[in-house]
């Protein structure tokens, strides 16, 4: 209870009205983009792998209206406003979207970026790492005993989960197909411990008409452990699979886990992606094609502010 005090404390000393309205100013001034990283919305599910609360989001939603004016990266140079400008940029397209954040973002008649993973969209599947976590989180101790995965199962759940998901998610694509094939064969005896799931076909092409649809890779591999003939032809299937399964154009592209070298960002515009999205906490120019996504995961308002304004990034 202590440290939550202090915690909430700090948050509450890190936005207060002037602090904000400074960096508001200045965000505007500076013509900087401000970009949210999201990834679930749903309550909670007892897996390591945090879900941001429907009725926080939704908080966070009014909030953010009223402070930013929310867009789409398509629409950045067609807007001015004398609001600063902020992305909310989903990743992986899990159903929670559909069953919780989606009638949010309706209800407040908000637009934003969901970048989707085909393998996951074709087989109904979450990245295994998120699979792991869920499993973590939520089964007896004698079977994350079995995971067929070298880690220290002892100890806080969320640690192990944030272990677990790491030792799995650098991996070069012939060992972690491999190791994928190897996890999903034990986790899904146990689907009672598994919770996320990914959005369908039909869900995503619902929703496409509103929100502002991008790839986050073809299977969800970091692509700075993957040769470039990997990741070459993943730029490609992700082109192939928005236009022939989804009938969309695919002009986002969003690098998982962040993972990117300088060349793979250049080949990636090559290829006709329009606006690439890492991740790294640090605004980005409104004129970019590459954006820098603050990583936003929650648990109050007081925080959720701190976050949205960046934290203590510099605006430069």
């Amino acid at each position: 209870m202590k440290n939550y005090s202090l915690k909430t404390l700090a948050f509450r000393t890190l936005t207060t009205t002037a602090r904000l309205h400074a960096r508001k100013k200045r965000l505007v001034s500076n013509e900087v983009i401000t970009v949210l990283n999201l990834h679930r919305v749903a309550p909670n599910t007892g897996s390591t792998y945090n879900a941001l609360a429907p009725a926080l989001f939704n908080e966070l939603i009014v909030y953010l209206k009223k402070e930013f004016y929310i867009c789409l990266f398509s629409e950045l140079e067609q807007i001015q406003s004398h609001r600063p400008k902020l992305i909310l940029s989903f990743d992986d397209g899990y159903k929670d979207f559909i069953d919780y954040a989606v009638p949010v973002l309706d209800k407040h008649k908000v637009r934003v970026n969901q970048n989707i993973i085909p393998y996951s969209v074709e087989t109904g599947l979450p990245p295994v790492n998120v699979l792991l976590q869920d499993f973590i989180g939520k089964a007896p101790i004698e079977l994350l005993k079995k995971i067929p995965l070298e880690i220290a199962t002892d100890g806080d759940r969320h640690e192990v989960g944030r272990a677990a998901s790491f030792a799995i998610k650098y991996l070069p694509a012939a060992q972690f197909v491999l190791q994928r094939e190897v996890l999903l064969d034990f986790l899904l005896n146990y689907p009672e411990f598994l919770c996320a799931s990914a959005m369908t076909k039909q869900d995503i092409l619902d929703i496409a008409a509103v929100h502002e649809i991008g790839a986050h890779s073809y299977e969800h591999l970091s692509m700075e452990s993957q040769q470039e003939d990997y990741f070459l032809e993943d730029l490609q299937k992700c082109k192939t699979y928005f236009a022939e399964d989804l009938s969309l154009e695919c002009n986002i592209y969003a690098f998982p886990n962040g993972s990117a070298t300088k060349k793979q960002v250049q080949q990636a515009k090559e290829q006709g992606f329009d606006h690439i999205l890492l991740v790294g906490d640090k605004y980005s120019p409104s004129r970019s094609e590459v954006f820098n996504r603050f990583t936003f995961d929650v648990s109050s308002m007081d925080e959720a502010k701190y976050k949205s304004f960046g934290r203590r990034a510099l605006i430069t």
